[in-house]
C-alpha cells in the first residue's frame, strides 16, 4: 500500500482531482473511471488523504467514526464522538500500560 501523498499523486497524473466537500466526504473527480486498485487504495488511505489534504482534524475523526459506527455495538454506537473517542483513547493508554508491564515482566526473566 503507498502512502496518502502517493495516492494523491498517482490520481492527480491520471487527470483526477481528490477533495473533501462541504458535507465532509472524501471525493474523487476524474474526467474518467480510476483504475479499481487505485480506488481501493483512496479507500484504505481514506483518513490519510484528507489529513494531507488540509482537512481540519475534527472532520475526519467524524469520517472515520461514521464508517466504523455500524459495526458497533448498539451501545457504542449511540455514544458521541466526544465520548467515543474517550473511550478509544482509554482503551489505547489501557492496552499500553499493559504492554509496558509485559515488557517488564519478559526484562526480569533475562
Amino acid at each position: 500500500m503507498n502512502g496518502p501523498l502517493e495516492v494523491i499523486r498517482r490520481v492527480e497524473v491520471l487527470g483526477g482531482k481528490l477533495f473533501v466537500d462541504e458535507g465532509g466526504k472524501l471525493r474523487v473527480q476524474a474526467p474518467e473511471p480510476l483504475p479499481q486498485p487505485l480506488m481501493e487504495e483512496i479507500s484504505a488511505e481514506k483518513a490519510a488523504i484528507m489529513v494531507a489534504l488540509g482537512t481540519p482534524m475534527n472532520t475526519v475523526i467524524h469520517s472515520v467514526l461514521g464508517e466504523i459506527r455500524p459495526f458497533l455495538p448498539q451501545s457504542l454506537g449511540r455514544l458521541s464522538d466526544d465520548r467515543l473517542l474517550a473511550l478509544v483513547n482509554y482503551s489505547v493508554i489501557a492496552a499500553w500500560h499493559r504492554a509496558i508491564e509485559k515488557a517488564g515482566e519478559k526484562a526480569g526473566r533475562r
